[in-house]
């Protein structure tokens, strides 16, 4: 048989093959299948995809709430340190301010209330003068729970119990007839640390405590009122 022959032969038989009622169904259910299995590994790949970014996305999700976590926690811990200043006197309704803190932005009134005249001279109050409505002697304690930093005379200030606490703060309790503690000593908030008494620039029938708070060595204003 002849290579013409053989063609003749093959396309005769491809064109009874086509004439068939099946062969066109057959065929296009093929090509869905084939169509409709690329669709799906497709998908299959995307979602395999999706997924990980998912896990991914989740992973970090969780890092960061973490952090989140870590920071508030620490945050916290900051917050809980720092305590709040308590006035050095547990008088309550019989408490009295005899001088206050000189504070530069404050109205001039109360300005005035914060100057001290001694030697005739008149000088800005660093800190509060603090009495009792009786002019009676009164415990002092601890504004801040810190360390008992010194002990001392002062020509002025009569006896004086400096302490420091967290946060470079510090506290200084003047006026003192009586100290209860020693250089070193751990105090907590509200210990009782001396007895009320008198200097030299105020009236010394009334027993006060004069008290100052620094932040980073520096006096600043209380806030007692």
């Amino acid at each position: 048989m002849s290579d013409k022959e053989r063609k003749f032969l093959r396309q005769s038989k491809w064109k009874r093959l086509t004439r068939q009622r099946w062969f066109y169904p057959t065929l296009y259910i093929g090509l869905v299948a084939v169509v409709l299995a690329g669709v799906m590994i497709y998908q299959f790949n995307a979602a395999d995809d999706t997924a990980e970014e998912n896990a991914n996305d989740y992973s970090w999700n969780v890092e960061q709430n973490d952090l989140i976590e870590n920071s508030e926690e620490n945050a916290a811990e900051v917050v809980a340190e720092q305590e709040d200043l308590v006035m050095p006197v547990m008088l309550g309704d019989k408490t009295e301010i005899l001088t206050q803190y000189y504070d530069a932005d404050a109205a001039e009134e109360d300005q005035l209330d914060a100057l001290i005249f001694y030697n005739n001279q008149y000088y800005q109050s660093k800190g509060v003068d603090i009495t009792s409505s009786d002019g009676e002697p009164f415990e002092v304690i601890a504004s801040l729970t810190g360390k008992v930093k010194s002990v001392k005379d002062d020509e002025l200030l009569g006896k004086v119990v400096e302490m420091e606490h967290d946060g470079e703060r510090a506290t200084m309790y003047g006026s003192l007839s009586e100290v209860y503690v020693s250089e070193g000593d751990e105090l907590t908030q509200g210990d009782p640390l001396g007895l009320s008494g008198a200097n030299v620039y105020t009236d010394e029938e009334i027993s006060k405590v004069h008290f100052r708070l620094m932040e980073e060595g520096q006096p600043v204003n209380p806030g007692f009122k």
